[in-house]
């Protein structure tokens, strides 16, 4: 009688494979348990760390780096949903400038009757000004539109095509930091017409929250490298103080190395007839829909305004669009020309601390006889006197 060769005597049975393929089964199941666990474990400890805010009243967008969102694009894009509320608001838009120029802690409590909060992205142009409006509207029901009063801050440098503006190497030309943010967790996929939403609007808090674990890793992994930065070259960020704003004094090769690189961003043609005119239709869509709108005409260091080849042809656009609408009872435009003094900014464009305070002074002042004023006959363009 033959035997079977050592080799094969050996060999598992059928019943031994499952065995092991029940074993390994377990394993990968306990193993995606822990991770579960892990991940819904930090998320408990994001609410302890940064706890949810509530919905409504007012928000400062620019204290991002405070926050679970760590920058401003983060936050309006993942946090607008506290805006859907039938409270007035005043939502501040615009680039940098407006940014650091009107305080929303300054204007806020000059402001009863209405939640002010400040949305202004540093780099903007007329374009993602209008993104980041569209995304407010997309949290909002409709009935929660109409209490709405945004302010938009513009100047000659917000006019530049996205095409232009947002060249980095990093995205894809055109593309501006919202779109990013859009992109990272896959709330919206590309498509060759732009962002295309995969995850509807109503469900973003829901998103949000199933992403607390990863934002709040990426939070500890930005200030360890913040501290490795300080450690290192004495400094957080490469981003001066306001302290050092407050002081600061351009050379004339300061003055005209920001000069180059603003006849550069602005491209060959200059002035964007194409940004006026989305400008306009943001404005003629918002007072369509019964919204307020302040548009803000700020200021430059009067060097700059001077010596710019494109200021002129800003102005003249600018003083045609608010011809246009200053008809509508739900329009006004504020003019802050005075305030040009060379030494009150700490470079070409960004208000140092003490001339922000006036500014937001000044636009306090026109919300609170605008937006608080229940009965408006007609619209005005203000021109504030210095203080």
């Amino acid at each position: 009688m033959s035997r079977l060769p050592r080799c094969c005597t050996n060999l598992p049975t059928s019943s031994t494979r499952r065995s092991k393929l029940r074993f390994i089964l377990r394993q990968a199941a306990l193993t995606l348990a822990s991770f579960v666990f892990l991940y819904v474990l930090i998320g408990a400890l994001s609410f302890l760390v940064f706890p949810d805010p509530s919905h409504g009243g007012p928000r400062d967008f620019q204290a991002a780096g405070r926050s679970l969102f760590m920058t401003v694009p983060k936050y309006v894009f993942l946090g607008r949903s506290v805006l859907d509320t039938q409270e007035s608001k005043v939502l501040i838009v615009g680039a940098s400038n407006t940014a650091v120029g009107f305080i929303q802690k300054v204007i806020q409590p000059k402001l009863a009757c209405a939640n002010v909060s400040n949305l202004a992205m540093g780099g903007a142009n007329i374009s993602e000004v209008a993104q980041i409006i569209d995304l407010v509207h997309e949290t909002q029901t409709t009935p929660n539109r109409a209490p709405n009063t945004f302010v938009i801050g513009v100047w000659y440098g917000m006019f530049a095509d996205s095409d232009i503006r947002f060249v980095d190497p990093d995205r894809n030309r055109g593309e501006s930091d919202l779109d990013i943010e859009k992109y990272r967790y896959g709330f919206y996929r590309r498509s060759a017409s732009g962002p295309v939403a995969v995850l509807p609007s109503k469900w973003l808090d829901a998103g949000v929250m199933a992403l607390r674990p990863l934002l709040l890793v990426e939070k500890v992994a930005r200030e360890a490298r913040a501290g490795i930065n300080l450690l290192l070259t004495g400094r957080v960020s490469a981003q001066r103080t306001e302290a050092e704003r407050e002081v600061a004094v351009m050379s004339d090769q300061e003055k005209k190395k920001a000069l180059d690189y603003w006849r550069e961003n602005m491209g060959k043609d200059g002035i964007s007839v194409a940004q006026f005119d989305l400008l306009k239709t943001t404005v003629a869509s918002l007072l369509d829909s019964g919204e307020r709108v302040v548009l803000v005409d700020l200021p430059i260091p009067a060097w700059h305004r001077d010596a710019s080849p494109f200021q002129a042809d800003y102005e003249q656009r600018f003083q045609a669009l608010t011809q246009q609408f200053k008809v509508n009872p739900n329009f006004v435009a504020m003019s802050m020309a005075d305030l040009d003094g060379d030494l009150d900014y700490s470079d070409e464009v960004h208000a140092k601390r003490h001339l922000a305070n006036i500014w937001s002074n000044r636009l306090a002042d026109v919300l609170s006889s605008f937006t608080c004023q229940e009965h408006r006959s007609k619209s005005r363009v203000s021109s504030s006197a210095p203080e």
